[in-house]
């Protein structure tokens, strides 16, 4: 869609970040994890289970600054993906300053019931306020990637990230799922 003669929708993909060994080691770790929960979303500040919402399995509190293997691995890929975003992006330069969200998300979909079901972006009200831009990992080829309301629907596949803007104009949420869906998700925010 051309808008004033832009037809960029800021979704930039990168295949081939993670290697299959890379994403086997992810998956092990997030399968011998102890500390599983249920998912959940950000309401207003609180972590609320809402499965009519979002319903898979999550790894909570990941954070880079733990440096274990998992924040090791993405940390390596996702600032060499950031690097070639802001490449092209050349405005991200003349906003305010930015920075790498420390905490990120690890998620497994595995039955028909779960998925990420409704219309969401990632910038609204309190946490995720400052948030300017999101980014994906898919550890496998899954049969369900992620749809955009305004722009084409990107399929998961293994070691394949995408990075795209948090506000209104970039709603997504997951496709139906279809079977086991492996994923690592976070966000770059504003520094505050």
């Amino acid at each position: 869609m051309k808008i004033f003669g832009i037809s960029e929708n800021f979704i930039e993909i990168y295949d081939n970040t993670l290697t299959e060994k890379e994403c086997e080691i992810i998956i092990s770790q997030v399968e011998n994890c102890n500390s599983f929960r249920e998912g959940g979303i950000n309401r207003q500040g609180q972590f609320v289970v809402d499965h009519n919402f979002k319903q898979c399995r999550e790894v909570p509190d990941l954070k880079f600054s733990n440096e274990d293997v998992v924040s090791n691995i993405i940390r390596k890929a996702l600032f060499k993906c950031i690097d070639k975003y802001k490449t092209k992006f050349r405005g991200l330069d003349y906003t305010s300053t930015w920075t790498y969200n420390d905490a990120y998300n690890c998620q497994k979909y595995e039955t028909e019931d779960d998925g990420f079901k409704m219309w969401h972006s990632e910038h609204g009200p309190g946490i995720s306020s400052h948030r300017m831009l999101a980014w994906m990992f898919y550890l496998n080829n899954a049969k369900s990637g992620t749809e955009f309301m305004y722009h084409p629907t990107v399929n998961a596949k293994r070691g394949r990230c995408v990075i795209w803007p948090s506000g209104f104009s970039h709603c997504h949420r997951g496709v139906p799922n279809k079977g086991l869906k492996y994923i690592v998700t976070g966000w770059v925010s504003f520094d505050k």
